[in-house]
């Protein structure tokens, strides 16, 4: 995932889904409500903002950002995985990353579908 640096959102996906070509457009779903309402401490939301400009955050890059210990951060990465806030790349070791979770609809929006005028 390549971030777009002028709006601050991941490049746009594209896939084929049968016949069709499917362009996905991904929105900011982080917004100040939703951060609110996540139970964040400050270095969490540090992360964030990184990843958000950067793409991905490693365990020692969140140790330098935010001037923690490895458990420190590696309980904190956690939490935002869990909180599907992050997706972990990888298992263990150097090669392990961060990235944005990509979220589609939350908490009672409407979203966006394929087709929203199909019939079923």
């Amino acid at each position: 995932m390549r971030a777009n640096p002028k709006a601050g959102l991941p490049e746009p996906g594209f896939r084929q889904s049968g016949g069709q070509f499917v362009q996905t457009i991904w929105r900011d779903w982080l917004t100040d409500g939703v951060m609110a309402e996540l139970d964040l401490n400050e270095r969490q939301r540090m992360a964030i903002v990184y990843v958000k400009t950067n793409d991905k955050i490693s365990n020692i890059d969140y140790q330098h950002l935010t001037n923690s210990i490895k458990k420190t951060a590696s309980r904190d990465l956690t939490d935002l995985v869990r909180k599907g806030i992050f997706a972990k790349v990888g298992t263990t070791g150097r090669g392990t990353y961060y990235c944005l979770a990509r979220k589609g609809d939350i908490k009672g929006t409407k979203g966006t579908s394929a087709n929203p005028s199909k019939e079923e």
